[in-house]
């Protein structure tokens, strides 16, 4: 190998590292965006209980649409995992516990038992997770529309819903003070599917605790697992809000008449 040729060579490699840079630099911005992606996909932890919530299905179930199971299970996973609230039952353990009410009173259980008044822990909050409606849109096989609203103090559009399509979900999470009915906050969320590129369930270790509790099969489709998303983006903003909220909501309001 001639000198000349040797040198042509090594200049033709620089120039290929040269111009390759920018691509492998890219490709690392593109690990990092990834990993902030992923940190973002992590349900938060908190430091103390703001409060206790009852969650409330919203009206128009629109799940049903998608054969999916209400979002109850998704809001009350995030609530189990983030330590940020206590969560109290209304729904069919309230009613069983209205039957063995109903037992003791007619002096059927045994006695000791100690199931009385004075006893069911009251709920500080209503959490209630939703999209803002329930339309099939055509057009573009999505279920949304437009609402507008109050949104952390100030007045804005909130764009919600579920396009099956592109695989993307815009929801709204909402917490109402249970004794003055005020809410406190709402809060939008959204995800689209090509966010999520960690594999199944984003590589995210807790999405497989839906099953655990009853939810509804929003793990094992794309749309499903976007949803969920969504309501964690929404989720993660509203327990930020709620910092300020006072430790004992029962103190904090208005004496019982």
């Amino acid at each position: 190998m001639t000198m000349q040729v040797f040198k042509t060579i090594m200049a033709a490699s620089v120039g290929m590292a040269m111009a390759m840079s920018p691509v492998l630099a890219a490709e690392k911005g593109s690990s990092g965006r990834q990993a902030q992606a992923k940190k973002q996909m992590e349900i938060p932890h908190c430091t103390r209980r703001i409060g206790t919530v009852a969650i409330v299905e919203p009206d128009n179930q629109w799940w049903r649409e998608m054969s999916l199971g209400s979002p109850e299970a998704i809001i009350k996973l995030f609530v189990q995992q983030s330590g940020c609230f206590g969560i109290v039952n209304r729904g069919r353990s309230m009613a069983s516990r209205n039957i063995e009410r109903a037992m003791a009173d007619s002096g059927e259980l045994q006695s000791g038992s100690n199931l009385g008044k004075g006893q069911v822990k009251a709920a500080d909050y209503f959490l209630q997770p939703d999209i803002v409606t329930a339309n099939q849109n055509s057009g573009g096989n999505a279920i949304g529309g437009l609402l507008g609203g109050f949104m952390g103090g100030t007045l804005g559009a909130l764009a919600g819903g579920i396009s099956i399509k592109k695989k993307e979900a815009n929801v709204t999470l909402s917490i109402v003070n249970a004794r003055t009915t005020e809410e406190e906050a709402m809060t939008e969320g959204y995800f689209r599917k090509s966010d999520l590129s960690f594999g199944g369930g984003g590589g995210l270790g807790w999405m497989g605790g839906l099953a655990a509790v009853g939810g509804g099969g929003y793990q094992n489709t794309e749309i499903g697992q976007v949803i969920v998303l969504a309501y964690l983006d929404a989720y993660t903003k509203l327990v930020t809000q709620l910092g300020g909220l006072p430790d004992n909501a029962a103190a904090a309001a208005p004496k019982a008449k």
